[in-house]
């Protein structure tokens, strides 16, 4: 998958409760305000769903929420949905 200039690659990386893995990529745009507040709504709407629906080149992926541990993305939006506790940094213990 390639960006533009305007554009940038946001990897999605789904960690489901049985330890195994999926990566995603989607195209983000990086342009206006307006677009970035988009992608923070739909990131929202995404991780709020259930189940979560992706669409890939050939197929449909459908996800119960049940059955993931932790959805990881990077890099991070510019726009942030409602109720993100930022900045904050993982340490180990």
């Amino acid at each position: 998958m390639q960006a533009t200039n305007q554009e940038r690659i946001i990897d999605l990386t789904i960690h489901y409760t049985n330890g195994k893995q999926q990566h995603f990529q989607f195209i983000a745009p990086e342009g206006t305000v307006g677009e970035q507040a988009t992608l923070g709504t739909r990131l929202h709407k995404m991780l709020t769903a259930d189940p979560i629906i992706l669409e890939l080149a050939d197929k449909l992926v459908v996800i119960p929420v049940h059955n993931i541990q932790s959805i990881e993305i990077s890099p991070i939006p510019t726009k942030l949905p409602e109720g993100v506790l930022h900045p904050m940094r993982e340490i180990k213990k």
